[in-house]
């Protein structure tokens, strides 16, 4: 899964399943990514997703792609 630049909400919820699994994605991701779950809420009630937020969610995904390992797997 790819993204872009600019993150749809759809496009953003797809990538946080993927690396956080069906539940409590969202609190995960808002946790991985340092901000409060509210963050996350408004960004699918329509708030664009910050760039620096994007390129965390599109680099994990890269790693996820090449080792299989999800944010917060594995680092100890």
């Amino acid at each position: 899964m790819r993204l872009r630049s600019e993150v749809t909400a759809e496009e953003l919820r797809r990538a946080a399943i993927a690396l956080f699994g069906e539940r409590g994605w969202m609190s995960r991701l808002a946790e991985g990514l340092g901000v409060d779950r509210s963050s996350v809420s408004r960004w699918f009630s329509g708030l664009p997703v910050p760039g620096p937020a994007a390129a965390a969610v599109r680099a994990w995904l890269r790693i996820y792609e090449l080792t299989g390992e999800r944010p917060g797997e594995g680092a100890d």
